[in-house]
């Protein structure tokens, strides 16, 4: 951390900043005004384009296409009013902002009525006003805080009244139960005030800008915060004196410049959180490792895309703010970092922590004020972003890994610092000749800098320790080919650090750098914006036309859908706990489920002391996900005897929770679904009924399934027996014997050979984390399916009982992914002797997939996939089940 004389010397208030003052004045010339309105219908034509990307893209939530729309339009009019009306309307166009922001039926309600299309008789006026409650708290409280600062006592007095009201609020925010009619302010509420208030105060005290109402309204109530909870630490000072501080064109191209790049950020983000080696259970070789802290490390994209696709559409009403990051990938030393990732968030806490702390120090050496100023500021970040955690997630974030990621990245900011201080730092940013040897030791430092950000980026993304542990057990024993390509990519990262490396932007403050004063190429700039955008909303199109297989990847990239590791999972890393921008009308839940969502598991589970390990409680009716309810048997199913019935043929189905129904009525699963249909058409007119028994238990790995065959579903002498399996059951394997390893559970004698020969080849022992025993076990999954599927075959076969396998698809398709594991499950199954049936056709038709799962925040087949699988199911079931014996040979749905 560099203190430049600026800083050390005592800062001056600065006069207020009349806007007047800081624009060319207005040009009388009829030539001038002319040509000033191609410019504006560029930006007009740019602008619009990117509020259709938004929306084409569905970038971060529905609520942000809705505020971009509201902008757009906004920004037109804010251009056309006279230069001391716009800052009241954009204060005021915040303000609606809010007010409506929280729920779509409001705007659409209210602009039906302006328009006509609903009638004003029947105007739905009570229930309008009450979801205007949200929002107008959050205004109504905000103008409360604002109104504190500026009470007529000593400034100590108003900053303690605002200390006492926040202490008040925060109660209330971690009971925000207490009033669930206005629980969606909360978020909003704290990303608006939570940081503004502090800087605000401080702005206040020193008097460094101008106050005003518009101005305070319109710092705190920021246009974009509705949609981003997460949202850039603006400078008060900053924000005042960048407003139209250039000629507009400059200041709106900026913006528009800064948006593009910040839509292409957050689509570069998507690739990587979909398609990046992110499981750590999952790791298979040191190049899995790489590609993982590479792919962790990447999804920082979505906080810097977002503060650009912020910034930039502040820029588009006349607040000139700097960039938030500069090339931060890119840092050849800690302190880079520091100066380039988050560059708000640095300004911010130099200017309230560090700079006053050093300046206290100084007398006790400019080494020891630089060490304990630094060490307190990053303890600062720390409890900062717990703060943070506290108002977003509502409740506070104390943990062990991340204190310790923050004092670490402190140390090392730290060591750096002293070495430049001690060393000395080259005062130029740039010099006027770079030699080449200059630029290789540059591009060395930022391949070095990126290696060690990766890791220490991953360390803080781990769940727990132990995933931590895995992620390095992983990468113990790399190949020279793994080695190699680490190596090229090291080289590339090299090659961009001597081209780019250079710094210069280092703060927030507004002031001019060599590439502010530089000539600026409006027209150029334009092009470039406009046909970056066309090709974007153009590029679905193309490619699905010129390669059909690429509709898969157009649909996993087109909206906010999990992978395949939080859909299977539902766990995120630090910042996309917080979900930034992934609130859709405020909730920051969209994919987590809500209170009391699986509040019924304890219930509806039991646990066991043998290889099991788990089943279903007889008899209980609890909530999971939706009513749910066991019948006397320990099945999620109707009611039925041990012994069955005369004239009865009888199925024994055995799957995992999307097979046992969870979230749908127990008469809309499939199995029910399909023993309703042959009960209806007794396709055999030997049996006068059809049962199919729901064995399957949630979470349960293949050999539990077959265990729970063995042990309890061949009492009820069943004629044929279905076993389900799917692309994600691997992990419901691992799970297994994972946990029966570590709590030192025998296997079942006949079990036993086959798990001691994988885990001695596997290098498994109790003591090793679960997360570690699971990814040492990923090269043997085909080994042991293929065991449990002769067994299965083999216990059927014995006992003159129909064994048949079907494979069930996902919901929420993940082509790239599901077709490999599909493939070899079936592959298996087949080499053991076993009839499959193929599920995979049955959600073909269906263009939208979220239809198929319960919610965002469950993945779990809907009511409607369940009978696309049901009928596709029984056209298969019944000529393999009840034809005659040459029909039998294979299902019409099989695939070669």
């Amino acid at each position: 951390m560099e203190i430049t004389e600026s800083q050390t010397s005592a800062r001056p208030a600065e006069p207020g900043i009349a806007v007047d003052e800081a624009l060319p004045p207005r040009r009388s010339s009829v030539r001038r005004y002319a040509s000033g309105v191609g410019p504006f219908l560029a930006v007009v034509v740019q602008f619009g384009l990117i509020v259709l990307v938004v929306g084409h893209w569905q970038l971060e939530n529905l609520s942000l296409s809705r505020l971009m729309d509201l902008a757009f339009v906004g920004f037109i009019i804010h251009h056309l009013l006279p230069l001391r009306f716009r800052l009241p309307f954009f204060a005021m166009l915040s303000l609606v902002a809010v007010v409506f922001g929280l729920h779509e039926t409001g705007v659409k309600t209210f602009v039906a009525g302006l328009t006509g299309r609903v009638p004003l008789a029947d105007f739905p006026l009570g229930n309008f006003l009450y979801r205007l409650i949200p929002g107008l708290s959050v205004v109504g409280i905000g103008l409360a805080l604002i109104g504190i600062c500026h009470l007529p006592i000593r400034f100590g007095a108003r900053v303690a009244t605002v200390a006492m009201a926040g202490a008040g609020l925060t109660v209330l925010r971690a009971n925000s139960r207490w009033f669930p009619d206005v629980t969606e302010m909360w978020v909003i509420l704290g990303s608006m005030f939570m940081f503004r208030l502090m800087i605000y105060l401080y702005d206040l005290k020193h008097y460094t800008a101008p106050f005003s109402l518009s101005r305070a309204i319109s710092y705190f109530f920021l246009l974009p915060n509705v949609c981003f909870p997460l949202f850039p630490v603006v400078d008060y000072k900053t924000f005042c004196s960048t407003y139209y501080n250039e000629d507009w064109s400059r200041v709106y191209q900026s913006g528009l410049r800064w948006m593009f790049r910040g839509v292409i950020q957050l689509l570069l983000y998507r690739i990587v959180y979909q398609y990046a080696p992110l499981d750590v259970s999952k790791l298979s070789s040191a190049l899995d490792v790489a590609g993982c802290m590479l792919g962790m490390y990447l999804l920082y994209l979505r906080i810097s895309g977002t503060f650009h696709l912020i910034v930039g559409l502040l820029h588009m009403f006349g607040f000139n703010l700097p960039e938030t990051h500069h090339l931060y990938y890119l840092a050849t030393s800690f302190t880079d970092v520091w100066r380039r990732i988050n560059i708000y968030w640095k300004d911010f806490v130099m200017k309230l922590f560090f700079y006053p702390m050093h300046f206290k120090l100084r007398r006790m050496g400019t080494l020891w004020a630089l060490s304990l100023a630094t060490l307190v500021t990053f303890l600062a970040t720390w409890l900062l972003h717990s703060w943070q955690w506290f108002w977003i997630r509502g409740e506070p974030l104390f943990n062990w890994k991340d204190f310790s990621f923050w004092m670490i990245l402190g140390v090392l900011v730290l060591v750096t610092a002293i070495y430049e201080t001690t060393r000395g730092r080259r005062r130029t940013l740039r010099p006027s000749r770079v030699t080449l040897r200059q630029r290789l030791i540059l591009g060395l430092q930022a391949a070095g800098i990126f290696s060690l950000m990766c890791i220490l980026w991953a360390y803080w993304s781990c769940q727990t320790w132990a995933e931590f542990q895995a992620l390095i057990d992983a990468a113990s024993r790399p190949t020279v080919r793994e080695v190699m390509i680490v190596l090229s990519a090291l080289l590339l990262i090299c090659i961009c650090g001597m081209l780019w490396g250079w710094s210069s932007r280092e703060t927030s403050e507004g002031r001019s750098t060599p590439a502010t004063l530089g000539p600026f190429h409006f027209w150029r700039s334009a092009v470039t914006v406009t046909v970056g955008s066309i090709c974007l909303l153009a590029l679905p199109s193309v490619a699905t036309w010129a390669i059909p297989d690429f509709k898969n990847v157009v649909a996993r990239l087109h909206g906010d859908v999990l992978n395949e590791r939080d859909i299977a999972q539902q766990r995120r890393g630090y910042y996309e706990e917080l979900d930034v921008g992934g609130m859709d009308n405020w909730r920051s839940n969209n994919a987590e489920e809500p209170e009391g969502w699986s509040k019924g598991r304890k219930v509806f589970y039991r646990q066991r002391s043998d290889f099991l390990l788990t089943d279903i409680n007889p008899s209980v009716s609890t909530f999971l996900g939706g009513p749910i309810e066991s019948n006397s048997l320990g099945m999620r199913d109707r009611e039925y005897d041990i012994i069955k019935p005369p004239n009865t043929y009888r199925i024994v189905l055995l799957g995992a929770s999307h097979d046992q129904g969870s979230g749908v009525k127990v008469d809309e699963t499939y199995e029910n679904v399909v023993e309703d249909r042959l009960n209806h058409e007794l396709p055999d007119s030997h049996y006068s009924r059809y049962e199919i028994l729901n064995m399957s238990v949630g979470q349960s790995g293949l050999f539990q399934r077959l265990l729970r065959l063995e042990q309890q579903g061949l009492q009820f002498k069943p004629d044929a027996v279905i076993l389900s399996v799917a692309a994600l059951d691997k992990q419901f394997l691992f799970r297994h014997l994972s946990r029966a390893l570590s709590s030192g559970i025998e296997p079942p004698p006949d079990y036993r050979e086959i798990l001691e020969r994988i885990s001695r080849k596997a290098g498994v022992h109790p003591k090793m984390p679960d997360v570690m025993i699971e990814r040492r076990l990923q090269p043997y999954v085909g080994e042991l399916n293929e065991w449990a599927f002769r067994r299965f075959a083999q216990q059927c076969k014995q006992r003159g009982i129909h064994p048949l396998v079907i494979y069930r698809p996902a919901p929420v398709d993940f082509k790239g992914v599901e077709q490999a594991e599909r493939s070899e499950v079936i592959r298996l199954a087949r080499a053991a002797g076993l009839e499959v049936i193929d599920l995979s056709p049955a959600f073909d038709s269906v263009t939208n997939r979220n239809t198929l799962i319960i919610a965002k925040w469950d993945g779990h087949t809907s009511a409607l996939g369940h009978r696309l699988l049901a009928d596709k199911l029984y056209e298969a079931l019944v000529p393999i089940l009840f034809s005659s014996p040459s029909k039998q040979q294979i299902s019409p749905l099989q695939k070669p």
